[in-house]
């Protein structure tokens, strides 16, 4: 059930209030964390109702951005490389309107993404939709044992590519039998979480975890009742990022006996339940903070990169003026053959370097985000233009997929998961974003093409 539209509104209102008067916060931070809050509050409002995934992407870019930037500027200086490079009004004045600028545009253009049509439209026991879902989670799985072995060059994204399918595949058969999409949800996320703690790499689960939940969840249920999903999710996050420093370097360095499973619930233990020394630092304002917070919070905040990017540009390097912006759509669309010199996706790791002048140690991978990437490019009023149309090419992305490719098939949701996979993370770099979306488009397109001519349809019209 909705709640009232204007209790977002209305609750970000006495929190800006309370961070201007109370904790005596910078205007624009105060405009920062209100925002932030009115996003989470009509993001949990939405759930259930329509596929929220444009609440869902600023969402994860106000949390990395905005709140976690002022966690560490509340912290201070405490790690040698994690650390805000600029002063708070310089990094706020340029990221919270960048932010709103986005989310501007992404609003921009309106686009029906009703899950309850989606739920009438599906005609249960659909002898195609069900051939369609099967075949879909066999090719995922498939391509996810081959990407194991198969691990390089082009073969090597394909496969990463097609693993996805198993999750949108996952997604038809929540419709298809809504009284068992419980009991498929938790199987698929227990696999994944087993995978995840097998590899140390929670990226996976904490993406499809999401997008999983925007289809699981009626439009009947109450907003208190996914407030607290919502938020046991973020505790989730929270603990995993607790161990999961721990648990890579016992499972990749291969001497424990135990298995990754047992290692991480052991970890989860000594941090939840046993009572250890806990080492403390000693923020700017002269009070105690636990290591282990500060920790979870470098992790979790984009902002030091971003600010290591304005620190950097134009100081030591000069504005890019669109040379990464050009690369990454040539990269993405100009084929290979008929360009051999073009950029991969390892120029993102590239520019990482030259923008905000740091160096990473070989294997370890970091991303500018968009907001960063633009600023290098246009500075802070032309970074803001570039933010704000950003936006609106992805609002008008969403519009094509639903109103043009998905035309009277409301099927097409399933595959946000797919497009948008790479697209929702707030530290992906415009090339691998571009990259992504236009690879899996072709994708999509090529497998409906060649299951057509088996007479598997994956995107029937249902609305005739």
């Amino acid at each position: 059930m909705v709640v009232k539209s204007y209790l977002p509104l209305v609750s970000s209102i006495f929190c800006f209030y309370y961070c201007l008067v109370f904790l005596d916060y910078l205007l624009i931070t105060s405009i920062g964390i209100s925002f932030t809050l009115y996003i989470f509050l009509d993001f949990i409002d939405k759930i259930g109702v329509v596929f929220p995934v444009k609440e869902f992407l600023v969402l994860i870019a106000a949390l990395q951005w905005i709140v976690g930037a002022k966690i560490s500027y509340t912290f201070g200086k405490v790690h040698y490389k994690y650390y805000m490079y600029v002063d708070e009004p310089m990094y706020m004045n340029y990221v919270v309107p960048g932010l709103i600028f986005m989310s501007l545009g992404l609003h921009l253009f309106k686009t029906d993404l009703s899950i309850d049509k989606l739920r009438k439209s599906i005609l249960f026991g659909n002898i195609i939709l069900k051939n369609a879902a099967l075949t879909i989670v066999v090719i995922g799985l498939v391509a996810t044992i081959l990407g194991r072995f198969l691990n390089f060059g082009g073969i090597a994204f394909i496969l990463y590519l097609s693993s996805v399918l198993m999750y949108v595949g996952v997604a038809y058969l929540f419709f298809l039998y809504p009284h068992r999409k419980w009991f498929i949800f938790t199987l698929t996320i227990g696999s994944v979480f087993l995978l995840s703690i097998s590899s140390g790499l929670f990226h996976e689960l904490l993406l499809i975890g999401s997008f999983l939940t925007f289809l699981l969840i009626s439009k009947e249920t109450k907003f208190l009742s996914k407030f607290i999903i919502i938020v046991s999710g973020f505790i989730v996050i929270y603990t995993i990022q607790l161990v999961k420093k721990d648990l890579r370097s016992e499972v990749w360095s291969g001497e424990s006996s135990k298995s990754a499973s047992a290692i991480f619930f052991s970890l989860v233990e000594d941090e939840l339940f046993s009572t250890p020394k806990k080492k403390l630092i000693i923020n700017k304002e002269g009070n105690a903070e636990e290591q282990e917070s500060v920790e979870v919070n470098n992790r979790l905040n984009q902002g030091w990169i971003i600010s290591k990017v304005l620190s950097n540009v134009p100081k030591n390097e000069p504005f890019l003026n669109g040379e990464t912006v050009l690369e990454a759509i040539s990269s993405s669309i100009l084929p290979r053959f008929l360009f051999p010199d073009k950029k991969g996706a390892n120029q993102a790791l590239i520019n990482f370097q030259r923008i905000t002048g740091l160096h990473l140690q070989s294997g370890t991978s970091m991303g500018l985000s968009i907001i960063g990437e633009f600023y290098a490019n246009f500075g802070v009023k032309g970074g803001w233009v570039a933010m704000f149309f950003y936006g609106c090419f992805l609002s008008l992305v969403i519009r094509w997929l639903v109103n043009g490719v998905g035309k009277d098939s409301p099927v097409i949701l399933f595959w946000f998961i797919l497009f948008f996979y790479q697209v929702v993370k707030a530290e992906t770099d415009l090339i691998k974003i571009i990259n992504h979306l236009f690879k899996s488009l072709i994708l999509f397109f090529v497998l409906r093409s060649i299951l057509l001519s088996f007479k598997i349809d994956i995107l029937p019209r249902i609305n005739k």
